[in-house]
């Protein structure tokens, strides 16, 4: 440090070891701050003698009361109800701003360059399937929540559903009416939470000492005519699956617009779906809870941006089976 010019907050910051933010917290008594950090600010507030700059302080404590929820697709059920669950979860003075990346990695990074730009005080973020590369680069100090998938490479809190725990829910179920011969129907290999359904159909086997068959597992992006043709070959086999389970909501309308009866006892769906109660006379789900994926996700955001140098924290949201 120049001892010829005043101290910074800055200075403050890097004698006490904490962020910026931190040294604001304890000047302004805003927040919970652990006892030891406290006192290590104010040593080095002491030692510095730190006066602050009124004008400074004022613009730090400024908050824009806003937040955004970045999904892939806003029309889509799922991510809809999220959405709606952010909105319910702030208070009625923060805006809330939506936006859709269309599955667009490039649009994604546009998108949340353009709101920390806007000086924004949080992101809910449901990351596309294949984001670019340091993506949270262009957000500097606007926090970022993510929901449903993790962000590959970046450290930031996020907000799941227990996949591998709702797919083995799913299996068991099946395994305890007897099935034996359980056809997984699920997404590309590099979707995150396909890993973890996949994971989840294993451990059942696994805990009932079912050996797998790799050849009644499927991973590809959902398609009507592909799904018909990987059912066709299924059925030829000389042991054929006598009970399914597929991996999402688009893998189970890719099967029912292939002919698949999805109304059967022997079928479960990863994911609710509109009118699946309905549909093929109803069929039985792994439902996620949106809107406890929403109201989580906005909750820790608020802690987030209350205090930037809490843990990173990951959240699990349970499932629930639904018979119908």
């Amino acid at each position: 440090m120049n001892r010829n010019r005043p101290a910074t907050i800055r200075d403050v910051a890097e004698r006490a070891g904490v962020s910026t933010k931190t040294v604001s917290r304890v000047m302004n008594r805003d927040g919970y701050v652990a006892e030891g950090t406290r006192a290590r600010v104010l040593a080095a507030i002491a030692a510095l003698s730190y006066r602050p700059n009124p004008a400074a302080q004022s613009l730090r404590r400024a908050s824009s009361r806003s937040i955004a929820v970045v999904v892939e697709d806003i029309s889509e059920p799922f991510a809809a109800q999220v959405t709606l669950a952010v909105e319910h979860a702030v208070d009625d003075g923060t805006v809330v701003i939506v936006s859709s990346s269309l599955g667009d990695p490039v649009r994604e990074a546009e998108i949340l360059a353009t709101l920390a730009a806007r000086q924004i005080d949080g992101v809910v973020l449901a990351p596309t399937r294949t984001p670019r590369p340091r993506l949270l680069r262009w957000m500097g100090r606007t926090a970022v929540v993510c929901v449903d998938r993790p962000l590959p490479g970046e450290r930031t809190d996020v907000v799941l559903s227990d996949n591998g725990r709702g797919m083995q829910d799913a299996v068991e179920h099946l395994l305890a009416q007897g099935h034996r011969r359980i056809a997984y129907v699920g997404d590309a290999p590099e979707v995150f939470a396909e890993a973890e359904r996949l994971e989840g159909y294993r451990a059942a086997l696994a805990s009932h000492g079912v050996a797998e068959d790799r050849a009644l597992i499927y991973e590809r992006q959902p398609d009507a005519e592909r799904t018909r043709r990987h059912l066709a070959w299924l059925a030829q086999l000389p042991y054929p699956p006598t009970a399914f389970v597929s991996g999402n909501s688009l893998s189970t309308l890719a099967m029912i617009r292939a002919g698949f009866d999805a109304g059967a006892a022997s079928f479960i769906a990863f994911d609710d779906f509109p009118l699946a109660e309905v549909v093929c006379g109803g069929v039985n789900v792994v439902a996620q809870d949106a809107a406890a994926l929403g109201t989580e996700a906005t909750h820790t955001l608020l802690r987030r941006i209350a205090n930037d140098d809490a843990p990173v924290k990951a959240s699990r949201i349970a499932t629930q089976l639904i018979l119908r």
